[in-house]
């Protein structure tokens, strides 16, 4: 296990089931990006991404786990984290990108690595305490 500083940060939109990949150039990602050298909150920097990108305010972000992964958007593949949304306000525009079910994202050209975390937060069920 290693906190290692992430070069890049990225959203796993969940909703009713399914989750959110952002359309990019003709190819699906997530919604996140480069994680600033002077930042120090991996969780506000994806906040600001989420804003920027999709027009939304984040909630409830929970951190997921972080691999190498190489984002359509970007040249090379990055040391990234992900961190799965279950909460917003605003509501993400339909153009940005699409809703996938599990049985949908089964049939995704997304590198199997992103699949398999992806998979694994739809399976994850929220429960909200007081």
């Amino acid at each position: 296990m290693t906190d290692r500083r992430p070069d890049c940060v990225y959203g796993v939109l969940v909703r009713d089931g399914r989750v959110f990949v952002r359309l990019m150039d003709g190819h699906f990602g997530l919604p996140g990006g480069v994680f600033r050298p002077m930042a120090e909150d991996r969780k506000v920097e994806l906040t600001a991404h989420l804003w920027d990108q999709l027009g939304i305010e984040a909630a409830s972000i929970w951190g997921q786990g972080a691999f190498i992964y190489r984002n359509p958007e970007e040249d090379r593949e990055k040391f990234c984290g992900f961190y799965s949304v279950w909460d917003w306000t605003g509501d993400v525009p339909p153009a940005a990108g699409r809703w996938l079910t599990d049985t949908e994202l089964a049939m995704t050209a997304l590198p199997a690595s992103l699949r398999i975390l992806l998979f694994s937060i739809l399976q994850t069920h929220a429960m909200k305490t007081t």
